[in-house]
């Protein structure tokens, strides 16, 4: 079976096109099951990663054993970045969520790509500062504020992450996220989440659909966000 590359074809268009047929063949596929780890926290930098389709989760195991999750990874993102500003070794896991295809290119072969084409450069820093822009946005999710509030803004942030995927006129978080999941990324107990969760259910502003989230009402929840 061949593997679809739509997302890898618009990552090597922003080279010189020169350049695309051979930097696309430094690109090596690497399809996930659910549960399948890419790489953990610790290993050595050695690729770079873009994922063509599925959901990715990135996390760090604290010293007590709860999972605290950074974010979750969708097509057309990349991940293990880090190597293109010198990472030795990658900060945290990354794990499928649900069945994935990723590509990852050498970190040789990266660089090498990048220091002949300065536009192609300028692209890969573009991408690093749109995945830093999201980090502000959670910070300030968690940062000082309160549960409910932290639980409407990692939804509507989640929805924006994915330019809205909508599935009988309403929005839908196309990633297995449980109360567990939106605990670990906003820092709280997954009890005092699941209050939150069955009150937005029980306002008509969340629901479930095909044992996925969905946004009934994302002007309510954005409501409920900015009156907290």
């Amino acid at each position: 079976m061949t593997t679809n590359c739509e997302v890898l074809d618009d990552f090597v268009s922003h080279a010189r096109k020169d350049q695309r047929g051979k930097l696309k063949d430094k690109f090596t596929s690497q399809k996930l099951d659910r549960g399948q780890f890419v790489f953990f926290e610790g290993d050595d930098a050695a690729f770079m990663y873009l994922i063509e389709s599925g959901v990715v989760e990135a996390n760090v195991v604290h010293g007590d054993g709860k999972v605290y999750i950074f974010h979750f990874i969708f097509p057309g993102e990349i991940f293990g970045e880090g190597v293109i500003y010198g990472q030795d070794f990658y900060p945290f896991s990354t794990v499928a969520r649900k069945e994935a295809v990723v590509w990852r290119v050498p970190k040789d072969d990266l660089l090498a790509a990048a220091e002949a084409d300065p536009a192609f450069k300028m692209y890969l820093l573009e991408l690093i500062g749109k995945k830093l822009d999201l980090s502000y946005v959670k910070a300030r999710c968690i940062a000082g504020e309160r549960v409910e509030k932290r639980v409407a803004c990692i939804l509507l942030k989640t929805l924006d992450q994915q330019q809205g995927i909508f599935s009988h006129c309403v929005e839908k978080l196309d990633t297995p996220l449980t109360n567990r999941d939106i605990s670990g990324l906003i820092g709280s107990t997954e009890e005092t989440v699941s209050r939150v969760m069955s009150r937005l259910k029980k306002e008509g502003i969340i629901g479930t659909e095909d044992k996925q989230l969905v946004v009934l009402d994302r002007d309510a929840l954005m409501g409920y966000f900015e009156s907290m």
